[in-house]
């Protein structure tokens, strides 16, 4: 027989599973009825599959709906060693000149 566990339960121990396991730390966990829906980014295929069958093991999860995206630093920080700038034209913000929001001043 199925244990009934609160959500907020289930998700403490997701949240604790996927900490430990230290390659999912760009996972966003939300848990409904018993229902995991995982979304973010994670390194590679391998790790999506680890990360699904470790939530799915845990106790009270009633099914985990996965929309990993499997990134290995491409998308998020641009192609190997070049990196992905705020300013692409790469001009200096102190010489474009601040923006003060403050009104004081």
């Amino acid at each position: 027989m199925a244990v009934e566990r609160s959500d907020a339960l289930i998700g403490d121990e997701v949240v604790r599973a996927l900490g430990a396991q230290g390659r999912s730390s760009q996972v966003l966990v939300q848990v409904k009825d018993g229902h995991v829906t995982l979304s973010g980014d994670v390194p590679d295929a391998a790790t999506r599959q680890q990360v699904e069958a470790r939530v799915a093991a845990i106790e009270g999860v009633r099914g985990v709906r996965s929309h990993l995206n499997v990134d290995g630093g491409s998308h998020s920080f641009g192609p190997r060693s070049r990196a992905v700038r705020d300013n692409p034209d790469g001009a200096d913000d102190a010489r474009m000149g601040d923006i003060d929001l403050d009104d004081n001043g």
